[in-house]
């Protein structure tokens, strides 16, 4: 798979739209935050797309450290942290939510533990293949990867929602699919895959809509 800018900005446009969609599709406050997924994965695709144009041309150092950096607090820091919560927000079920909350304290402190790692190495980044690489990979393939996947994937997996359960699969699937196939630009091609399947809450958002509107008054 050739992965460029055209593709990142071609998906955060995708992305962009479908985060608007699911905005007008919501009903209580409780899911502005899921509903924003998309547009924050919009945000990051943005943010590589331009580190594409920076890498391939003659590019700035500065900017370049600016960009990767950037992309890699979405990466590294906001996701583990934002995704319990999302899904916390419109969690029904009591039990589900005490677990959800557990996860969600430990996805803020993995994500600050994280963000120290981030602030204190100047990452590098360069065009490797049809991907980009970021010194800050590591082997996707280890149990260091358990504790991001926990807090991302782990709780989607248990909603009580159907297609939140299906992004959760399609996330995990994803992140297996990327270790063994991009291991070499695991950060890149995974943000890339999920950022794709954060379409998903649109549909959720408009089951729910119609659910609403089926319904006996």
């Amino acid at each position: 798979m050739c992965f460029s800018a055209t593709a990142s900005f071609s998906l955060a446009a995708t992305t962009a739209v479908i985060g608007i969609a699911a905005l007008r599709q919501i009903r209580h406050p409780g899911e502005i935050l899921l509903a924003t997924v998309p547009l924050l994965f919009a945000s990051q695709q943005a943010i590589e797309g331009a580190l594409w144009l920076q890498l391939s041309g003659d590019s700035d150092g500065e900017q370049v450290a600016v960009l990767a950096f950037a992309f890699l607090l979405f990466a590294k820091v906001l996701w583990p942290a934002l995704t319990p919560l999302a899904v916390i927000l419109i969690e029904p079920d009591r039990r589900r939510r005490r677990v959800f909350w557990v996860i969600a304290a430990f996805g803020t402190v993995l994500s600050i533990y994280l963000l120290t790692g981030l602030l204190g190495e100047s990452p590098k980044v360069a065009i490797r293949g049809h991907s980009i690489w970021y010194s800050s990979d590591v082997d996707p393939l280890t149990w260091r990867q358990i504790p991001y996947l926990a807090c991302t994937s782990l709780v989607p997996l248990l909603s009580s929602h159907r297609l939140i359960r299906v992004l959760g699969v399609v996330v995990l699937v994803a992140f297996l699919v990327t270790a063994y196939a991009y291991s070499a630009a695991f950060i890149s091609v995974w943000c890339f895959f999920a950022a794709a399947n954060s379409t998903l809450i649109y549909f959720y958002f408009k089951r729910a809509a119609l659910a609403v509107r089926l319904s006996p008054r």
